[in-house]
């Protein structure tokens, strides 16, 4: 019996409406995320007065809620690779997600004690994670290779817009809690009810995806680095650029506090500000650089620059304390992080194996959150190197050790770029290979088995697993 194909790699263009559909979608799941957590978690705490105090109580509903979307997230991504029926394979779980998570949120702004906020803030953490790893996995089922770096800059720019609209409610309506909570997530489910009949699939069977089982599920979360070695420098790449940002973002409404001796008030307000500046100047870079890494195929460039200003904004935080050059440097932070989002997703694409793409798209996230977790819990530490004094003006928290750490971490991220071989062109045997191959296959009555010769530099290690997959 003849085992059936995989699915194939898209290799026909999409619309660009097609892509701003999908990113719509990302949009209202992260606004409607990143709005509790922006103060209406911490509002709710004083609320609730909890015995164990508001701090401790904010962070064990925050770190559950994280915990259980890095965990099954990747989880979800597989499932989704897997799922055969007559709404496809990813739609079930880009709505089923949000009709789950979005009325919770609801539900967890009208608790009235802890346990049951933080029992329906992680289960609706689970059900956007399902809607995210859903949504990852369509961008490599629907757009080619080709549009990529422009989908992953509007993709990235659409989670960053995202913070927009949540800022501002939460800010405005910080009075009215439950419809401060509630405004958001019911925008998300009206959104993606009517965005899911536009996000159609690519048609599958069983016998191309398999049959998920305990052992396939367990086996999600974890990857050999010996088996996907380009992925695997990918995500190291990734994971210490992140952890070396959030050492920069970590405490910074105390740097104003403290360095800049700002009193409590200015502070916040200068805190919402820039916010707001690093939102816009990362959604223009992502959308820009996103369309200009697509026309040059080339994404090292664009990575490059990134990580130099990241380390260029951390220095400027290390040895300042002026306003002026505290814009400066997350004015400098948020355009670097838009022009690393801009192919950060479409240089993963180029690696992972087409019919696995949820499946890693979901690890590759916990690149991106297990820093956002790790970073905040060291920087204490480092501010109290040499006596929890800052040796640039003298006082509380050595900043200058904080900000000077995170340079190096962002600048040690250069490293593994030079094993990335895929920042030039596909790895065989990726989704973006396989697009390319069957277009080539097409346009060629033959072909020879150097249609999958792997790029110039690539071991044979890494050209053996990529076509294992």
């Amino acid at each position: 019996m003849t085992e059936a194909a995989p699915p194939a790699a898209p290799t026909a263009a999409v619309k660009t409406r097609v892509i701003y559909q999908i990113t719509a979608v990302e949009f209202v799941v992260y606004a409607a995320q990143i709005a509790p957590m922006a103060i209406l978690m911490s509002l709710k705490m004083i609320e609730l007065d909890p015995a164990m105090g508001k701090e401790f109580a904010l962070s064990i509903a925050t770190a559950a809620g994280a915990l259980a979307q890095l965990v099954c997230t990747p989880i979800f991504g597989h499932l989704s690779d897997r799922t055969v029926g007559r709404f496809g394979r990813r739609r079930p779980w880009i709505v089923g997600g949000v009709l789950l998570g979005s009325p919770l949120i609801v539900v967890a702004a009208l608790a009235g004690d802890l346990v049951t906020f933080t029992v329906c803030w992680t289960l609706a953490n689970l059900g956007y994670a399902a809607t995210l790893a859903a949504l990852y996995g369509m961008i490599g089922d629907r757009i080619p290779d080709a549009q990529r770096a422009k989908a992953s800059g509007i993709f990235g720019a659409g989670a960053f817009a995202g913070l927009i609209p949540a800022i501002i409610i939460a800010t405005a309506l910080k009075s009215h809690l439950v419809l401060a909570f509630s405004i958001l997530p019911i925008v998300a489910i009206v959104v993606v009810l009517a965005l899911a009949p536009f996000l159609t699939d690519q048609p599958v069977t069983r016998a191309q995806v398999g049959r998920p089982d305990l052992r396939s599920v367990a086996a999600s979360l974890v990857f050999d680095p010996r088996a996907v070695p380009q992925f695997a420098w990918v995500w190291l790449q990734r994971f210490v650029v992140q952890f070396g940002y959030m050492l920069m973002g970590s405490f910074g409404l105390y740097y104003l506090l403290t360095r800049m001796e700002l009193d409590t008030a200015t502070a916040t307000n200068l805190s919402g500000v820039t916010a707001l500046l690093v939102g816009v100047l990362s959604i223009v870079a992502a959308a820009v650089c996103g369309v200009w890494a697509g026309r040059r195929g080339n994404y090292g460039p664009f990575v490059v620059t990134a990580v130099l200003l990241l380390a260029i904004a951390c220095l400027i935080k290390a040895f300042t304390a002026g306003i002026v050059f505290f814009f400066l440097a997350n004015a400098l932070a948020g355009f670097a992080l838009g022009c690393y989002y801009a192919v950060d997703l479409a240089l993963v694409l180029r690696i992972v194996p087409a019919a696995e793409s949820g499946r890693y798209l979901g690890a590759f996230v916990m690149a991106k959150k297990l820093p956002e977790s790790l970073a905040p819990a060291l920087a204490p530490f480092l501010l109290l190197i040499g006596g929890n004094t800052d040796p640039f003006t003298g006082g509380t928290g050595n900043y200058l050790a904080l900000y000077l750490v995170g340079g190096v971490l962002v600048l040690a991220s250069l490293l593994p770029l030079r094993r990335i071989t895929a920042l030039r062109a596909p790895l065989p045997g990726s989704s973006s290979a396989d697009a390319a191959t069957a277009a080539a296959a097409a346009a060629t009555p033959t072909t020879t088995p150097d249609a999958l010769a792997a790029p110039a530099g690539t071991a044979p290690d890494e050209r053996e697993s990529a076509l294992s997959h």
